[in-house]
């Protein structure tokens, strides 16, 4: 059974990721948006607004998990969102398993306060990518220098 919290997280969470999905799809970039590898380029981060009310802090395992926080512009409380990769489909998308939670009160915080957002949620995986990094070829695009 789902607390309070864990109720408004997984509601507010639904939302905002079938927005990420539409938003991603459209191909709108806001001012602010970005991407970039991570300095030994087996991830990235990505900083993304979201609908009119979201910005998205993302860190994604190229060709895995992601994990990230969505700060609400109005001011409300962040929300935490956890997504296990399942498969690369088509080529073009990546599909997740995403679960969802506010903040935790105080400790000890419990794995109950995460509910399932949606199961085979499909994002394209550019969104994940900074612009014109081929998602075919994403580990191409990043070089580690000595």
């Amino acid at each position: 059974m789902m607390n309070g919290s864990a109720r408004w997280a997984a509601s507010h969470l639904r939302f905002a990721v079938a927005s990420l999905a539409l938003l991603a799809v459209a191909g709108a970039a806001h001012a602010g948006d970005g991407a970039q590898f991570d300095t030994l380029c087996d991830r990235t981060y990505v900083n993304k607004k979201v609908g009119d009310n979201e910005q998205w802090a993302i860190t994604w395992e190229i060709y895995g998990n992601a994990t990230g926080n969505v700060f609400k512009l109005d001011g409300s409380p962040p929300s935490f969102i956890e997504c296990v990769y399942i498969i690369e489909a088509a080529t073009t998308e990546t599909v997740f398993d995403c679960y969802g939670a506010g903040a935790c009160s105080g400790a000890p915080c419990r794995s109950s306060e995460w509910s399932l957002i949606g199961s085979g949620i499909r994002i394209p995986t550019s969104f994940f990518l900074p612009p014109g990094v081929d998602v075919l070829e994403a580990f191409d695009a990043c070089e580690v220098e000595d």
